[in-house]
């Protein structure tokens, strides 16, 4: 019985994975996640802990092993895009600009 408690605990540690996100201000922003959640969660996270409300003009981008970067995409396993192993480094960007910034409601969205 303690074997199987063992083993199905060990099982939970290998679904779980850290991750890293480097923010605006070049503050880091560090979690765990389960290894199969989707990149909504992690921005969901970041916004809570930002208490960012207007999320439309952001987004998670990492570099893949090849120095290329990408955008995470919301819909999709964080593992099964970023191809490099755990812990997970990624940074929040502004991804599209308002056409005109006044108009933004938040003083942390318009910084």
């Amino acid at each position: 019985m303690l074997s199987r408690l063992m083993s199905s605990s060990i099982r939970s540690l290998d679904r779980e994975c850290n991750c890293t996100v480097r923010l605006l201000d070049d503050s880091e922003y560090t979690c765990t996640i389960q290894r199969d959640a989707k990149g909504q969660y992690l921005f969901d996270l970041i916004c809570h802990h930002l208490n960012l409300l207007e999320k439309d003009y952001f987004g998670i981008r990492y570099v893949d092993p090849d120095k290329q970067r990408h955008w995470l995409e919301f819909t999709k396993s964080i593992a099964k895009q970023i191809k490099s192993q755990p812990p997970f480094t990624m940074c929040l960007r502004v991804k599209f600009y308002p056409p005109d910034p006044a108009a933004l409601k938040e003083e942390i969205t318009r910084g």
